[in-house]
């Protein structure tokens, strides 16, 4: 069931003014402030997820709350194909979606025939890294686990094209095919930081995801009756583990990304500060909805891999 914005949705959630229709001075400044009506269009939502950064989790909860046939998934293993179609879908299959998520540079608002708003999910940087190359390393399915056999992790961080990827989707500048590759530069930081001030409704945080799913949760009025993590790394070292000076060579082959995470993590901060009793009680609920029995956690990601199934085929057709 897709759910409008509610008027009780806190003042440090940005809208876009331009993707609102109908609505009062308030939306149209682009704040939305806990006086305000809700919009009489509820946007289309846009789940801009970065890799490895908790959005296989966020995703199978996003199928829950909304119909699987009113999702457009983009591929995750064949990401760049499917973002390419869903360009290429006519306007009357994508005035039907409810959500677009996946793999992808900013800007599909700009494809959709109706109002969107964004929602996105970042990660520690050095952390973010950690967690791709193992599991790249370990999952054999992947493309580039082969690969991976040979290199060390140093080698990988400072090897790789899609360093920055964060902060590359986040502007969403044109570039070569594979958008996670090409260089990041202080304008394409400037454009991350607009485009997250301009077009998202909330920038979370993997490392407070209870936090995240809070905030999503007020702002959207999710139900998350129920809650399990999804595709996380088994088989890598904490950060803590690695040594100090691999860790600093990630960071600065990954400084743009530094610089977007330190960005969010203070507005964030802010934000939890502004309206604590708010997100107090929505993460009483949330950690409610943790709370499974072993049966009933398997029937869960049992029911949850199919309506994936779903949402992937439909997406696919």
């Amino acid at each position: 069931m897709h759910h409008p914005v509610t008027s009780r949705c806190p003042s440090f959630l940005f809208l876009p003014p331009k993707r609102i229709q109908n609505s009062n001075s308030d939306f149209r400044s682009g704040i939305l402030t806990p006086d305000s009506p809700p919009p009489l269009t509820s946007p289309t939502l846009i789940y801009l997820h970065l890799p490895k950064c908790g959005g296989t989790t966020l995703n199978r909860l996003i199928e829950w709350e909304y119909s699987p046939l009113r999702i457009y998934s983009v591929d995750p293993s064949f990401f760049r194909w499917s973002y390419y179609r869903l360009l290429a879908l006519p306007a009357r299959r994508l005035a039907r979606l409810q959500v677009v998520k996946g793999h992808m540079p900013f800007g599909i608002h700009k494809r959709l025939p109706l109002p969107a708003t964004y929602i996105t999910v970042l990660r520690e940087p050095v952390e973010r890294v950690i967690s791709e190359y193992y599991f790249a390393r370990h999952y054999r399915l992947h493309p580039q686990y082969r690969r991976m056999q040979k290199l060390s992790l140093e080698q990988y961080a400072t090897t790789t094209p899609h360093h920055n990827l964060q902060c590359k989707l986040l502007a969403g500048l044109p570039g070569p095919r594979d958008f996670l590759a090409g260089d990041c530069t202080d304008e394409t930081l400037q454009v991350a930081k607009a485009n997250l001030a301009q077009h998202f409704a909330i920038a979370g945080l993997t490392e407070r995801f209870e936090e995240t799913l809070a905030l999503i949760k007020i702002l959207f009025g999710w139900k998350l009756a129920h809650y399990a993590s999804f595709n996380v790394t088994p088989i890598r070292p904490r950060k803590a583990a690695v040594d100090e000076s691999v860790q600093r060579i990630i960071a600065e082959r990954n400084r743009f990304d530094v610089a977007i995470h330190q960005h969010v993590v203070a507005l964030f901060d802010q934000s939890l500060q502004t309206h604590r009793a708010a997100v107090d009680g929505a993460l009483q609920e949330v950690s409610r909805a943790r709370t499974l029995g072993p049966v009933a956690t398997l029937s869960y990601q049992a029911a949850s891999e199919l309506r994936k199934a779903i949402s992937r085929l439909r997406s696919a057709v």
